[in-house]
């Protein structure tokens, strides 16, 4: 799916951040189309309940990730699905404002099970109100981007990395959707034993201070520490890596080259 279905779509200074014609495409996009050529041509059910901004977030995350992909000659399945949510619904209310679930569970009151891998984003006024709180979260070294995409691109990227766990370990978990998806292996691990295990592993003392300043406050929290440095590393690095026309202007890796050697070492270490 590409943004140009999307009328009036003129070239915007993605790099430099929300722009005037960002805000213009975003009061003119229709939410129900894009709704319906996500299923069309990403096979994503998605909720987006009629919200503008979430809706185009989405729509430029999946134009981002099939240039990158194509770039990197790699392939991950999609999110199963996409929905806004009112915190009001939700069944855990500590629930985090976006969030990625790992497995089949049960998220809103009155919903059935979502599958693993499904995304959840809270309703929000504007992508101008998005912006101006992930520049806060940048400035005050809690965050590892300024950019107005970053919240949602980091999800984005923890459900390719349960994609890549689940792959590459197979599933092993109760939801039989995800067993045929997902079959796991003649061994002893499996992508949830996997899940597990990453938890609970933490950084020490001198290596979070080199997450800190790099990816920010959040990325040293203990809770699933090695997954949310995964996705903020990725999130720094796509976002350094995003052109003017909405495309990459170049490979993200090469800016992750370029970071501290001992930074390199402990992005090395959370993906053994």
């Amino acid at each position: 799916m590409k943004i140009e279905k999307i009328k009036d779509y003129k070239k915007t200074n993605f790099s430099a951040g929300l722009s005037r014609n960002m805000l213009m495409l975003e009061k003119k996009i229709n939410v129900p189309v894009q709704e319906k050529l996500f299923k069309q041509h990403c096979n994503i059910e998605t909720n987006f309940n009629k919200n503008k901004s979430i809706a185009l977030a989405n729509v430029l995350c999946t134009n981002i990730f099939q240039e990158l992909f194509q770039r990197l000659g790699t392939f991950s399945r999609t999110p199963w699905m996409v929905t806004v949510f009112d915190r009001s619904s939700l069944i855990n209310k500590n629930s985090m404002q976006n969030f990625c679930i790992p497995d089949t569970k049960k998220v809103l009151v009155n919903e059935y099970p979502y599958p693993g891998r499904s995304l959840f984003f809270e309703k929000v006024n504007c992508l101008e109100d998005v912006n101006s709180f992930v520049e806060y979260q940048n400035s005050n070294k809690i965050s590892s981007s300024p950019h107005f995409l970053a919240p949602f691109i980091h999800e984005w990227i923890h459900s390719f990395h349960l994609d890549y766990i689940y792959k590459k370990n197979g599933y092993g978990g109760e939801c039989k959707f995800l067993d045929r998806v997902y079959p796991k292996f003649n061994t002893n691990t499996s992508g949830v034993n996997i899940l597990n295990i990453l938890a609970h592993k933490t950084l020490s003392e001198d290596e979070n201070r080199i997450i800190f300043d790099i990816l920010g406050e959040y990325a040293t929290k203990p809770n699933n520490q090695y997954l949310e440095i995964f996705a903020e590393a990725c999130t720094k690095y796509i976002c350094e890596s995003l052109s003017p026309d909405c495309n990459l202007i170049k490979d993200p890796l090469d800016s992750l080259k370029k970071s501290p050697r001992e930074f390199q070492k402990i992005l090395k270490k959370i993906l053994e």
